[in-house]
């Protein structure tokens, strides 16, 4: 038996999180919901039984789009994602504008070039050859990637992610490419992902972009952890105490 709410609407009828961004179906307090974050929350039948977005992992609906490089978007990521390069050169020159105003410039020319999900394993593949003993990376897991190939610098980020995103990884790889130029010897993880997390961490605080933020600091890994001892460093010591702690370790 159900009781009866005012405006007509029985308690078994609100008794719910929401709906499944799946299916579209009421998700029952009593069944849970499981929440993907940045992608929404989901009823546990959908969790279970769909295929993951290639881009933010939450369950796939009948919308979705094939990529190139095999990669499968949900219609979510799909809707802000960036495919040519003249949007992400854009969203770049949004960055680049941004750590300006923040003192950090580069001296060498460092482009932005978008590449499928293989282009992007090849290059951390160049990566290892040339240096075995520098960071290890998932190529199934790295969205973007900072790279000197020869004489050549770049940052190099996957088509297709949302704009959103894009300027996360974009400003993320823009502090590996300072600290290529200032720092190139660092080798201490915490510092390195530290204070590329922190400079994306503000620029995307500056662009009131404050779901990406609390995405950031949910993480518990290394780059969670980095960018809480970064800001340790810069709530004790502003900006220079992060950057001088940069340089010490390298």
């Amino acid at each position: 038996m159900t009781s009866q709410l005012p405006g007509g609407t029985c308690s078994a009828c609100t008794d719910t999180r929401g709906v499944c961004r799946a299916c579209g179906k009421p998700i029952r307090k009593s069944g849970g919901a499981v929440v993907y974050p940045g992608a929404g929350s989901y009823c546990p039948a959908c969790a279970r039984s769909r295929s993951p977005c290639d881009v933010c992992g939450g369950p796939l609906t009948d919308e979705r789009w094939l990529l190139s490089d095999g990669r499968v978007s949900c219609a979510h990521c799909h809707a802000t994602g960036v495919y040519t390069p003249a949007a992400a050169n854009a969203l770049y020159k949004q960055v680049q504008s941004a750590a300006q105003g923040l003192g950090l410039t580069l001296n060498i020319p460092t482009g932005l070039a978008l590449v499928d999900r293989l282009q992007l394993a090849e290059i951390i593949h160049q990566q290892v050859a040339e240096a075995p003993s520098s960071d290890a990376l998932d190529p199934d897991k790295t969205l973007g990637l900072y790279a000197r190939r020869g004489l050549k610098r770049g940052i190099y980020v996957q088509s297709g992610l949302p704009r959103n995103l894009l300027y996360q990884i974009t400003a993320h790889e823009f502090g590996h490419a300072w600290q290529g130029e200032n720092c190139p010897l660092l080798k201490d993880p915490l510092v390195r992902e530290g204070f590329a997390e922190w400079l994306a961490f503000t620029l995307l605080g500056q662009s009131g972009l404050t779901q990406q933020q609390r995405l950031m600091t949910a993480r518990t890994d290394l780059y969670g952890d980095g960018l809480r001892w970064a800001q340790q460093i810069v709530a004790a010591h502003g900006l220079p105490g992060l950057l001088a702690a940069c340089r010490q370790n390298s």
